[in-house]
C-alpha cells in the first residue's frame, strides 16, 4: 500500500513541477509586435520598455535596439494577425 501511495505522490509532484515550469517559461518569452507610423512591423523577444522618449527592446538575435516613441503607433502581443503576412520567397523551378 505504501508503494502505491508514494507513486501517486511522485506523479502529482512531477505534474505540479511541469505545470510550474511551463507557466514560468511561457511568461518570460512573450514576443511583441511594434507597428510603426509608416506601417512597418518589428517583432521583439520581450515587451518594449519606454525610457525617456525611446522604446528599448531586444530583437530576435538578442541585440538591444531602440526606436523613438513618436515613431510607434501600436505595441501588441505577438500573433499571426498582429505580425501580418511574411514576405513570400519565389519558388524555385
Amino acid at each position: 500500500m505504501n508503494i502505491a501511495r508514494s507513486k501517486v505522490v511522485l506523479a502529482s509532484s512531477l505534474a505540479l513541477a511541469l505545470t510550474l515550469l511551463i507557466t514560468i517559461t511561457s511568461g518570460c518569452n512573450s514576443r511583441y509586435v511594434i507597428t510603426t507610423t509608416n506601417g512597418s512591423k518589428i517583432i521583439t523577444s520581450r515587451k518594449p520598455r519606454l525610457q525617456e522618449s525611446m522604446y528599448v527592446f531586444k530583437d530576435g538575435y538578442g541585440r538591444t535596439n531602440q526606436i523613438p516613441a513618436m515613431r510607434v503607433r501600436l505595441i501588441e502581443p505577438y500573433s499571426k494577425e498582429a505580425a501580418g503576412s511574411l514576405p513570400r520567397t519565389p519558388e524555385l523551378q
